[in-house]
């Protein structure tokens, strides 16, 4: 969310009243942000990774930067939700039932371009998950990097093979064997990505095509994904995690958000276990926490492709502002200025 800082007092001393007087928010478009922070008119702001370039270049401001509790992931359809029962419902028979292709599809992704060239350094690949962030991230677990000999093993050893010589692999049926991917539009990245990860599952044999020939828009892709449209095998989207690293509401058996629809009972457990009494102790949850993320790397319903980092420009009249998690001067009360107008 976009602030502003106005009819404000000077900034003064931290005292046990808020410093300034009224804070007043804004809703600007991404495309306009760079403008507005470099006139003065927004003291406070977000910043679109894929405005990075644009708004480092200003000296009225100062860039802040931390990893963000979000994640991008490509999910795997693997059943449907059972509104009557109110739970997901995972099919032996899907499309990608075999772990082992999933696993392959991951290895097959080149996450570390996608951060470096598409998003300036501003993403990384994502290994769990669990963001780093929090504590109980896993810090040893590797998650599957890319690796495309590795997929190649994988979808030999699943027995999807090249029948024809055409450098696209059949199921282990020998029938075709083409994905239907649906990834949303908006931004300058959006489209140059679906294509990247087309092409890096076209480099290990697995042909992929857009759903409908084309990105979708944000809502449209929702409602599809949501409804387990049988065009969509696979698709792309993040999770913003809040503060609580309780996986259960978006893995969950019971969980609508669960969109992969992936079920099984040693997920069940350890996701009770990890808010249970015993996990009042911080080892145990850790030890709780450091399990599951095994589970999902191996069983990948998901493949977490990057994390991120969150931009704020702040104007350089600024003061007493902070975007450290827990930080006194996180808040807002605390914030100042050291003059009434911007800098611009």
């Amino acid at each position: 969310m976009n602030c502003s800082l106005s009819q404000a007092h000077a900034f003064r001393a931290l005292e046990c009243e808020p410093a300034l007087k009224s804070i007043v928010l804004k809703v600007v478009n991404s495309k306009s942000i760079v403008k507005a922070v470099e006139s003065g008119e927004i003291d406070i702001a977000d910043i679109p990774a894929d405005q990075y370039l644009n708004v480092n270049e200003l000296s009225n401001i100062e860039l802040l930067a931390q990893v963000d509790l979000a994640y991008t992931y490509v999910g795997f359809k693997l059943g449907k939700w059972d509104a009557e029962k109110e739970e997901n419902v995972t099919d032996p028979d899907s499309k990608l039932a075999d772990k082992r292709v999933r696993q392959a599809l991951w290895h097959a992704m080149d996450n570390e371009v996608i951060g470096k060239e598409m998003y300036h350094g501003l993403r990384f690949p994502a290994t769990t998950l669990i963001v780093p962030v929090f504590g109980f991230h896993d810090s040893e677990n590797e998650g599957r990097p890319h690796d495309p000999d590795k997929a190649n093993e994988l979808l030999d050893e699943a027995g999807f093979m090249d029948v024809d010589g055409d450098g696209i692999r059949e199921d282990a049926n020998g029938e075709p064997f083409v994905l239907n991917f649906a990834s949303m539009s908006g931004g300058e990245t959006a489209e140059p990505i679906a294509e990247w990860y087309i092409q890096n599952w076209a480099d290990v044999g697995i042909k992929v095509e857009l759903t409908d020939g084309r990105l979708h828009e944000f809502n449209s892709f929702y409602d599809m994904v949501e409804a387990d449209d049988p065009k969509i095998d696979i698709y792309q989207a993040a999770w913003g995690t809040g503060s609580d690293p309780d996986p259960e509401g978006l893995y969950g058996r019971t969980a609508a958000f669960n969109y992969t629809r992936f079920t099984s009972e040693k997920n069940d457990e350890l996701l009770a276990a990890g808010t249970s009494e015993e996990a009042f102790d911080v080892d145990k949850r850790q030890e709780i926490y450091k399990e599951w993320q095994e589970l999902m790397v191996d069983e990948v319903p998901v493949a977490p492709t990057v994390y991120r980092y969150k931009l704020t420009a702040v104007n350089k009249r600024v003061a007493n502002f902070s975007i450290e998690q827990g930080a006194d001067n996180n808040k807002e009360w605390a914030w100042g200025i050291t003059s009434e107008e911007a800098v611009k």
